[in-house]
């Protein structure tokens, strides 16, 4: 048992204790199980909840296992390329998604690879502590950011999808009757299967946004490699940068 389950344990049990002695005592609440009979209703009624709460909560913390999966998104636990990786490797078992899980690592090795170049160039041009060295990094590090993000926001979107209950409305679907040459389902399964391709449609798009990200940092990379050839002061104003800049600010606001 972890420490933060012990916490927890000492925290319910103590918590539904000083409840009842507060409910219970003469000088507060002055509940009773003998005399007045709203105050004995009540007494029953605030035992029997104690004792649910105290069953299912102990339940809960000692034997029910913790949704990890979600935990290690919104707990920002991914920091290394190792990490997302291994997160999108235990999403294989939603079939649906396999093409684009395969793709995405693949990304994430890929950025990985760009990340070490951009820095091996920019330390060979430049000092840490020079302005445009600054200026530079700071765009890397908001458009890995956004990368990453979105890597978040593929996994946590193939996390919540049901692939069972997608399976039997698309065999719902099959075994719908055919109108006219046309297939006429219910209405409750034309709106599952609408949700069903809104997580599939969003997930293939941060796929194609990721990609146009890495285009970019190669186009970055490529006018980077021609140092010795640019004006220094104008290093900033690169199109490069300029096109890296602007799929930051459009993307900004791209909903979850």
């Amino acid at each position: 048992m972890s420490k933060k389950q012990i916490i927890k344990l000492i925290c319910l049990n103590v918590g539904i204790a000083l409840l009842n002695v507060i409910l219970f005592s003469r000088g507060l609440v002055g509940l009773t199980l003998g005399g007045d009979a709203l105050l004995t209703a009540l007494g029953v009624t605030a035992i029997v909840m104690s004792v649910i709460g105290f069953g299912y909560g102990n339940y809960t913390l000692l034997f029910k296992e913790p949704e990890q999966n979600v935990l290690l998104f919104k707990g920002g636990e991914l920091s290394e390329t190792k990490d997302y990786v291994a997160a999108l490797e235990e999403r294989r078992d939603k079939k649906i998604f396999e093409p684009e899980i395969n793709n995405a690592i693949e990304q994430v090795y890929r950025m990985q690879d760009k990340d070490r170049a951009l820095d091996s160039i920019l330390g060979q041009y430049f000092s840490p502590q020079e302005m445009t060295y600054t200026k530079f990094q700071s765009v890397i590090i908001s458009v890995k950011e956004l990368f990453y993000n979105n890597i978040k926001k593929m996994l946590n979107r193939i996390i919540i999808f049901d692939y069972k209950d997608y399976l039997k409305v698309l065999e719902k679907l099959k075994n719908s009757p055919v109108v006219d040459g046309v297939k006429v389902s219910s209405k409750a399964v034309g709106a599952q299967l609408k949700i069903y391709n809104e997580h599939i449609y969003y997930v293939r798009d941060l796929i194609e946004m990721n990609e146009s990200i890495l285009v970019k940092l190669d186009s970055l990379l490529l006018e980077l490699s021609k140092l010795d050839d640019l004006d220094r002061d104008g290093l900033e104003n690169i199109a490069a940068i300029q096109e890296i800049n602007d799929l930051i600010s459009q993307t900004k606001f791209y909903k979850n």
